[in-house]
């Protein structure tokens, strides 16, 4: 099956880019039906957000790690416009907390959440592994933050 996938997308994926995105699919599942209902949205999630008492301490490896995957020199980077962001995906929020301008915990435990979802979005409708083989790895986030 992988030599089937890298001819047709024009590719080079190998083994554990493989396991980390069947990972991913398992953990974006799972997330979805337990969190969501089968059903996610921006705005359910944001009512969890609220309606819960997160603490941005344990969510901030991943703003950080965000931060650092878009940003450089307090710029967004060339990496940003390859989340396909829609405008139900309130980008201006997104931009503003990746910059650093908006430092609302609940505001910056949607971001990481908006983000992993455009990662759903993209490699589900083959945008992720289109654009090139190193992308495709940005799914182990989700994969590390399962084994945690």
């Amino acid at each position: 099956m992988l030599n089937w996938i890298n001819q047709l997308l024009n590719i080079n994926l190998q083994d554990d880019d493989m396991e980390s995105i069947r990972n991913f699919s398992l953990m974006w599942n799972l997330y979805e039906k337990t969190t969501c209902n089968t059903n996610y949205n921006h705005g359910t999630i944001s009512n969890i957000i609220a309606n819960n008492n997160f603490q941005i301490q344990d969510f901030q490896t991943y703003v950080d790690y965000f931060q650092n995957r878009y940003v450089d020199n307090s710029q967004l980077n060339q990496r940003f416009p390859q989340l396909h962001l829609r405008g139900n995906d309130q980008p201006q929020l997104v931009e503003d907390v990746l910059l650093g301008n908006n430092t609302n915990g609940n505001d910056m435990i949607l971001v990481c959440s908006i983000i992993v979802y455009r990662f759903r979005c993209n490699l589900f409708h083959g945008t992720l592994m289109a654009e090139s083989r190193g992308e495709a790895r940005s799914s182990a986030i989700v994969e590390r933050s399962g084994a945690d």
